[in-house]
């Protein structure tokens, strides 16, 4: 009695709820891994159909709920539930992260679980099979020869197989060999290769970092983190350079940089395919712009008020080029038109604003006198409308590739392009009230750049390079030149490093398991019969391979039509 009472409790924790192992057996199932699968991709295609949030716009509370209330013209009510749910940023929630991660987690169980059993099927292979194996295997060839064990034995070790004589019974000696037996390795590696994937994968996301700054040349450096901190580094532009070849085509982008930590600094330089390395970042040329001028300002009293690059930030806007030519085809101008002013128009939207400008030019080659015409133009359906005239006579409508006849000279529309253009507030010696001018950069017919400022002073100043002007108000600018710069990424992967070798371990582990496939089979060796029996991949063609074998150990009637190939028999 005593010894049932004893045995009753273990029998029931024998037979009780074991977490641990239920765990294993859940994440070694093939249909749960199937089912992770699938939820992973449900999610992925969540992720590209709903609308995600723009990165700029996850720190910024007053962005965030900004881009919220534009989704809800689309969603509706459900904006709120989704918003909390993380659809518009699935990719950044803890949820999905944590999915990834048991999906990590679960490759890897699949992966530790099947290294024993086949580290045993490489190592201690079933060597020993039934008779009735040899009369119901799929793969299997039946053949009569002279010559027993030893010319079978001789012709597997031909075909470089491991042979071993397993046991003779009755006159009857059975064998088993193999070929290529370390290659059955190569599913756990493919195996292998998909953990490493997943684990490089999770790293990038939670160990990664990933910016972009737009640095231009002659400005400080600019912190690539957020937050201050003894680690802090600062990128300076020394050059950013666009390579153009003798028939004007770009051949080269690359930028010399200055990479600083505390007081090691590090000079290199960064392409598009060839980042420049410092302090365990990448740098890489992302970009290219040369829409930045460099403008100084200074007070009557000689005191420094602006020292500082205007980037336009693609801002552009639409002018006109215009040539004008004599009666005798003398070219008296040629460049294009900046705007001067906007006349408003009388609606109150901007749809029926028309830009005013003017042109001079000398009335004949070499003279000083000037002549003087009127320009303005709008865009309608796309299209540069153009009217030109003396400042007190009819104006012209014009369009792109048309000439008209004003007094002595000949107007030709050449083309309308954009240029560099860009509102700026609380410009020194701005006449408006909130201190805003409008600046455009562009090129006189000689190709040298300039810097128009309209609304100082009540009037537009034209600053050709390094020419400064002073205004009536003694205000003096100074357009100290275009500034090139360029858009540098800012890297930090570590799991790029696993993802490589993920790469080389499938692409390994899949040529093994496809080109070097294993070879197992055992052999019955009777007087009367020998019979071959074996296991392998689809692909190898293994009975047409027995049949091969039984023929090159001298066997007449091991072949079936079809079997010899050109150079086999």
């Amino acid at each position: 009695m005593a010894d049932a009472a004893v045995q009753r409790p273990r029998a029931a924790s024998q037979g009780g709820f074991d977490p641990l192992r239920t765990g294993w057996n859940l994440l070694t199932n093939v249909k749960f891994a199937l089912l992770l699968v699938g939820v992973a991709l449900v999610c992925c295609l969540l992720g590209v159909v709903v609308p995600q949030m723009p990165a700029p716009m996850r720190a910024n509370p007053e962005a965030r709920d900004a881009w919220l209330a534009l989704q809800e013209a689309d969603f509706g009510a459900f904006t709120p539930v989704m918003d909390r749910a993380g659809l518009f940023d699935i990719f950044h929630t803890r949820w999905f992260n944590g999915l990834w991660l048991l999906i990590v987690v679960a490759v890897t169980v699949c992966t530790v679980s099947r290294f024993r059993p086949t580290a045993r099927s490489v190592h201690r292979p079933q060597k020993v099979v039934g008779d009735r194996y040899f009369d119901s295997a799929h793969q299997r060839a039946s053949f009569t020869h002279d010559g027993g064990a030893a010319a079978v034995t001789a012709a597997l070790r031909k075909r470089r197989y491991h042979v071993e004589e397993t046991a003779e019974r009755d006159g009857t000696t059975y064998l088993f060999a193999e070929k290529y037996a370390w290659s059955q390795y190569g599913t756990f590696l493919s195996h292998l290769a998909l953990l490493m994937l997943l684990v490089g994968a999770l790293l990038t996301r939670l160990a990664g970092f990933d910016t972009t700054l737009a640095l231009a040349e002659a400005t400080p450096g600019a912190p690539v983190f957020d937050k201050p901190g003894p680690n802090q580094i600062f990128v300076t532009m020394v050059n950013a350079n666009r390579g153009i070849d003798d028939f004007g085509n770009i051949v080269d982008f690359h930028s010399i940089l200055e990479v600083q930590r505390g007081d090691e600094t590090v000079t290199c330089k960064a392409t598009v395919n060839d980042p420049c390395h410092a302090f365990g970042y990448k740098f890489h040329q992302a970009a290219f712009f040369d829409d930045i001028a460099r403008l100084r300002v200074t007070s009557p009293t000689g005191q420094l008020l602006w020292d500082d690059i205007v980037d336009f930030n693609n801002e552009t806007v639409a002018i006109p080029q215009l040539r004008v030519t004599n009666a005798t085809g003398d070219v008296l101008f040629d460049q294009s038109v900046p705007q001067l002013e906007t006349d408003p128009g009388e609606l109150e939207s901007r749809s029926d604003d028309i830009a005013v400008s003017a042109i001079r030019f000398p009335v004949k080659a070499g003279s000083n006198e000037e002549a003087r015409l009127s320009v303005a133009w709008k865009i309608v359906d796309g299209q540069m409308r153009l009217l030109v005239g003396t400042i007190d006579g009819d104006a012209n409508p014009l369009l792109v590739g048309n000439s008209v006849t004003i007094g002595d000279y000949t107007v030709t529309f050449a083309s309308a392009f954009n240029i560099p253009a860009l509102t700026v507030a609380d410009m020194p010696g701005a006449a408006s009230d909130d201190g805003s001018v409008a600046l455009q950069m562009t090129a006189d017919g000689a190709g040298n750049d300039y810097l128009l400022i309209a609304g100082v002073d009540g009037n537009a100043i034209q600053l050709m390079k390094n020419q400064p002007v002073t205004t009536a108000s003694g205000y003096t600018y100074n357009f100290t030149g275009r500034v090139d710069a360029s858009g540098i990424n800012i890297k930090r992967d570590p799991g790029d490093t696993f993802i490589w070798i993920a790469v080389g371990m499938a692409f390994i582990g899949l040529a093994i398991t496809f080109y070097v496939p294993r070879r197992r089979l055992w052999a019955r060796i009777s007087p009367q019969q020998t019979t071959l029996a074996g296991v392998a991949e689809r692909t190898t063609r293994f009975s047409r391979e027995l049949r091969l074998i039984g023929h090159e150990a001298g066997a007449g009637d091991a072949l079936r039509d079809g079997d010899l190939r050109r150079g086999e028999d």
